[in-house]
């Protein structure tokens, strides 16, 4: 799959769903609107992350010779070819910490392997005391069931792999089969794979008590994967569920494991480790070293340096790629600079994470610093990333695997100052005040699904002052504030309404009376009515009333259209017929 060809057509189709039912008539909103949508409003430019190398560490089969696991732990946990899994550094020194019965934190990467930290120990551990008992010995939690689906699959597949397992596995989220739920209940498995809420449920209802009760069960690990997801209300119901648990299960030497790619992001690495501590800890329960929080060990995947000058960096671009190999590829000029572009920095004399940047802003470097096309530039780029994600490293994984982060926001609305059309402020930020000015307010704009005129949406005082304030997008009459009245304002430019314009009301707001068609009663104070107002909210006493000025700013004639009994439909026509 060409994945920017791909985000191409994803963009393409949205720009033309959005551009579906954009219709504006005044021409300088409509040219407002298309250049913020051209300049990527609602689709900012891709940003891309290139997943660093990590450096590695022993394999499997090493740690089973020296006796820090068992043999049989290391022939369940093996490649798809069935050679050991070479384990990266991060991983190894965790696999240490839970060897010391110490609870500890994985804040690794996406694609670091942060399951096998806690899946090694717990299977290892199981193997060396007394696998035989039908209990249930380690509760990992995941945040949704897909990453739950994906696990039970990746332990099923070195199951049968390996022959079959000693140890047995189970996934209970609720979505089980009642003849599956009691399959689990009847021969509770080793590790059970669960969230939090089945984890609640299991604490409460009497048939599942077992899992966790200290005279049914031997509880020894409880992991929570993706620790920062539990945040705000949410984390403080977990936080109290994990301490329940362990009440419940009484074992003092529960181990506690947590994992996140995403916890804590400034601060020297000290200060990372020592917050991410605290948080685990406020989670947990427990205590949680600083030297537990287990953080990414970088190596550079390519192995020659990168190009320093134009000259040279211009070469490396203009170089072909001679064969897909992982040899060729990692001694490739360009390879270098996209790793130091876009996958590593250095920090303190240590390999880190680049911040990310976007696919655009890497083209625009490369080109300034090459004097080349970007339209050559961006070409060789994909070139380059899209044959690295392909070729295979030893580990079984893409040389460059990275990932391309495309935001869609889900649309907005047009805010505009109270001034006359070709002076008026625009802008797509929601903020009250127009930026620079004294008591010029920003309203939000609503506009006619049929011609495109566009309306203030604001709320009108009933009492004094009286004032037009902006008010929110969605009309709910039932939630409205008192004391003033929701509606819509119009400039009062061109013909947007005169006497004839009665005649388009929709015919229920009619009744006929003694052969003539009168407006309903409940529907004349909706009819448009004309105003002066400044751009600070202030209307006048009458229609040809003035207003209390902002300073810097006239007033203006307007018609003010009050809501009926509801939110306005097409049926209202151009008036006030609004999306």
């Amino acid at each position: 799959m060409d994945v920017f060809a791909l985000r191409e057509k994803v963009v393409s189709d949205y720009k033309q769903y959005i551009e579906s039912f954009v219709r504006i008539r005044d021409e300088r909103i409509d040219g407002f609107v298309q250049e913020e949508l051209r300049k990527g409003a609602l689709w900012p430019e891709a940003i891309l992350q290139l997943n660093p190398a990590y450096q590695p560490g022993p394999t499997l089969d090493d740690l089973a010779a020296k006796g820090s696991l068992l043999p049989e732990t290391a022939r369940f946990f093996r490649l798809r070819d069935g050679n050991p899994i070479r384990l990266f550094h991060h991983q190894h020194e965790a696999i240490q910490i839970a060897s010391r019965r110490e609870s500890f934190v994985v804040m690794t990467g996406t694609g670091s392997g942060k399951s096998l930290t806690y899946l090694i120990p717990i299977y290892d551990h199981i193997l060396r005391n007394h696998p035989e008992r039908h209990q249930v010995r380690a509760i990992i939690v995941y945040p949704m069931n897909a990453l739950i689906n994906s696990q039970h699959q990746a332990l099923s597949d070195y199951a049968a792999q390996a022959g079959g397992s000693a140890i047995r596995f189970d996934k209970y989220t609720g979505q089980e089969r009642d003849e599956q739920r009691q399959r689990i209940l009847d021969n509770p498995p080793h590790i059970l794979l669960t969230n939090y809420v089945m984890l609640e449920y299991m604490m409460v209802r009497p048939t599942e008590r077992h899992f966790t009760d200290r005279a049914t069960a031997n509880l020894e690990f409880l992991i929570l994967d993706e620790l920062h997801t539990y945040r705000g209300r949410q984390g403080a119901d977990v936080a109290m569920l994990v301490r329940r648990v362990r009440e419940r299960a009484g074992n003092p030497r529960m181990l506690h494991i947590g994992t996140s790619a995403t916890m804590v992001s400034e601060g020297t690495r000290a200060e990372r480790k020592a917050a991410a501590a605290e948080v685990a800890a406020k989670l947990f329960g427990v205590v949680v070293k600083p030297e537990n929080v287990v953080d990414e060990t970088l190596r550079q995947a390519v192995r020659v340096p990168c190009p320093q000058n134009a000259e040279s960096l211009r070469a490396a671009v203009e170089a072909p790629l001679s064969e897909e190999t992982a040899e060729v590829f990692i001694h490739h000029p360009l390879a270098a600079w996209v790793e130091e572009t876009f996958g590593v920095a250095m920090e303190d004399g240590r390999l880190v994470r680049h911040e990310p940047i976007t696919l655009a802003e890497g083209v625009r470097q490369l080109s300034e610093r090459t004097g080349l096309p970007e339209s050559v530039c961006v070409e060789k780029l994909q070139s380059i990333l899209s044959a690295g994600n392909r070729i295979q490293t030893d580990y079984d994984e893409p040389v460059f695997a990275f990932r391309l982060h495309q935001f869609l926001a889900a649309g907005g609305t047009v805010y505009a100052t109270l001034e006359a059309g070709a002076s008026r402020y625009l802008s797509l930020q929601g903020e009250y005040y127009a930026p620079g000015s004294k008591g010029r307010l920003l309203y939000p704009l609503a506009f006619c699904r049929e011609c495109g005129q566009e309306y203030y949406l604001v709320n009108r005082s009933k009492g004094e002052p009286k004032r037009m304030t902006p008010r929110l997008p969605l009309f709910d009459s039932e939630n409205e504030e008192g004391g003033v009245q929701p509606g819509y304002f119009a400039l009062n430019e061109g013909e947007v309404w005169s006497e004839a314009h009665q005649a388009e009301l929709p015919d229920f707001w009619f009744d006929e009376r003694k052969g003539e068609r009168q407006i309903k009663r409940d529907y004349k104070p909706c009819l448009p009515e004309k105003l002066r107002a400044a751009a600070n909210a202030m209307i006048g006493d009458s229609g040809d009333g003035d207003g209390e000025r902002a300073e810097g700013c006239s007033s203006l004639n307007l018609f003010f259209f009050a809501c009926a009994a509801g939110p306005p439909t097409t049926g209202q026509k151009r008036m006030i017929s609004v999306s």
